[in-house]
């Protein structure tokens, strides 16, 4: 299957782009205005119009994944005077020329990378700055070899960078191989594919400098990285005014100024005390941003009163068999297809997986397990291998799951493939392993404490679904909308949680919809604020739909 086949025309073979939709474009007065997002790296889409979401089967991961690996020959280091002169006016002597191999073939300047001392890629470049690499080589970090068993490790943007760093005498220095990412992307695996074959050497270090460019595409990179290697190691650079990058600052002002900065590398702020210069850069990003308010969840109707932000908890309670668990899918299933978000998911009450992917599969394409729509064997495939991109489940049945467990498998694909959400569902389900002397209230609060640090530190929304303590009957027998402090075991989930949602389902002669009570929202300024989403819910996908005023008989039969 290919985008054309669907009828979608993009224009580049990678990123994202804004298209007509094949499926309401034609029918708007301003057909010409584009509406269709599209993912081509992942082979997805969404109309903004007419609501349209699919996927192909992603043929490209195939490729990438499967395709043999080349090793490149040794480039030429006969390198013309002409050469040599480009790299002196650039602070890099002879002698770092040398011994780095730098090579020359046809007005292309080499940089050979060299892992376990033999050449496994080559990335080339012009004096006027125009780049490539050898095609189907492998990727991993330029001067790889000199970041094993090193307790601290320096990351340039690009080879000039690093070269300029052991111009200085620094050996453990290493850059990315393809340059930084734009700004506001979303970072994908492919882009980050070389940190798997380095987990080792990154795990290892007790200290990592991070010396991106000075600019939003450099700040983006040093982010993700920071993110995904863990902000407790990672260390940033200041460089002088006027210089965007270690070449500049070489040039500009010599080595002392070089070897200055990076010594005066400051950590990101974790813990305890807070200066205004610690933030001051990212309080500007947070300004300059467009998208500093909280995602979509994928439903209008509840955006004014809930919004997805980075690095919060959210705690989803509701009384049993109201479709927690259910909601909780379907806002995956939403935000994997609206912002490419990645998850990592507990779910004890859908085990065994392979009846959990079911489900999720008919969320995302909406068809129906029975009936005439029902789901097909290859639209199925096709769904499964998009998922795949997305979703990473975390545990067994079988399994003494703890919150300690989970945080640290979590940890694992957070590095390996960039997580942005993670879900726990449910918490009567873990294995909660008190300490000595240490009461349930001292316990939730301290755990609680735990995931709310994991989530800020690593810029992850993870939800938490919990049971409340008891259902409470109204007057007519109707199970009551728990509130957020009848979340069972302590009133500790309402103090330490960013968000409470409670996962309801109405029914009434005149009026059956499932009601999304937001009771908690820390940050109303981008998050939304307390109050009540209406949703539909439809029994034969699984998927959630925007309100509409329907009979009991539609909605619940």
């Amino acid at each position: 299957m290919t985008f054309e086949e669907q009828g979608i025309y993009v224009r580049g073979t990678s990123g994202q782009e804004k298209v007509k939709c094949p499926q309401c474009s034609h029918q708007r007065k301003k057909g010409s205005d584009p509406c269709l997002s599209v993912n081509i790296d992942d082979g997805i889409w969404k109309c903004h119009h007419c609501g349209w979401k699919g996927g192909l089967k992603d043929k490209k991961r195939d490729t990438y994944v499967h395709a043999p690996i080349v090793k490149p020959e040794e480039p030429k280091t006969d390198l013309p005077d002409s050469v040599v002169e480009w790299f002196t006016g650039r602070g890099i002597s002879l002698n770092t020329i040398i011994s780095e191999g730098i090579g020359y073939n046809n007005r292309w300047i080499q940089f050979p990378f060299y892992k376990n001392g033999e050449v496994v890629n080559i990335k080339s470049r012009t004096a006027d700055k125009k780049f490539r690499q050898e095609k189907n080589a492998e990727k991993c970090f330029y001067r790889f070899d000199h970041m094993r068993g090193m307790e601290t490790i320096i990351i340039t943007e690009g080879e000039m960078d690093a070269l300029s760093l052991v111009e200085c005498g620094y050996s453990n220095v290493v850059s990315c191989p393809d340059g930084a990412i734009a700004p506001n992307s979303v970072a994908t695996d492919r882009k980050f594919s070389y940190l798997l074959s380095a987990e080792e050497e990154l795990m290892g270090a007790t200290t990592v400098i991070l010396a991106m460019d000075d600019d939003p595409s450099g700040h983006a990179m040093r982010d993700e990285l920071s993110r995904r290697i863990g902000r407790e190691k990672c260390y940033r650079v200041t460089y002088p005014e006027g210089c965007k990058d270690m070449n500049d600052v070489l040039m500009e002002h010599g080595q002392d100024k070089v070897i200055d900065v990076i010594t005066e590398a400051y950590p990101y702020p974790i813990d305890g005390v807070v200066t205004i210069g610690d933030v001051t850069e990212d309080a500007i990003d947070l300004l300059l941003k467009p998208d500093h308010n909280g995602l979509s969840t994928g439903w209008t109707g509840l955006d004014n009163f809930y919004r997805v932000s980075k690095g919060e908890l959210t705690i989803v309670t509701g009384v049993p068999n109201m479709g927690k668990s259910e909601w909780m899918d379907a806002l995956m299933i939403n935000m994997i297809q609206d912002h490419s978000w990645k998850f990592g998911i507990f779910s004890a009450e859908n085990f065994p997986v392979k009846h959990h992917l079911l489900k999720l599969v008919g969320k995302f394409s909406g068809r129906a397990f029975w009936g005439d729509e029902k789901l097909d064997e290859q639209t199925a495939r096709n769904t499964m291998a998009v998922l795949d991109e997305y979703i990473k489940f975390i545990g067994t049945q079988e399994d003494n799951v703890t919150i300690e467990s989970i945080l640290e498998q979590a940890k694992i694909l957070n590095f390996r493939y960039g997580l942005n959400g993670l879900i726990i569902d449910p918490w009567n389900t873990l294995e909660h392993k008190f300490r000595q002397s240490e009461n349930e209230t001292n316990y939730i609060s301290r755990v609680l404490s735990t995931i709310v640090a994991f989530a800020k530190l690593h810029e992850i929304h993870i939800w938490v679904v919990a049971h409340p303590r008891k259902m409470e009957m109204d007057n007519n027998r109707k199970p009551v909308v728990p509130g957020a402090y009848d979340i069972s075991g302590s009133s500790n989930f309402f103090n330490r949680a960013d968000n409470i949602i409670s996962v309801h389902r109405h029914k009434d002669e005149d009026d059956d919809y499932v009601g999304i009570h937001v009771s908690k929202i820390r940050f109303q300024y981008k998050n939304g604020r307390p109050g009540i989403g209406k949703l539909n819910y439809d029994i034969k996908n699984g998927k959630y739909y925007e309100y509409e005023q329907r009979d009991a008989e539609i909605l619940f039969g």
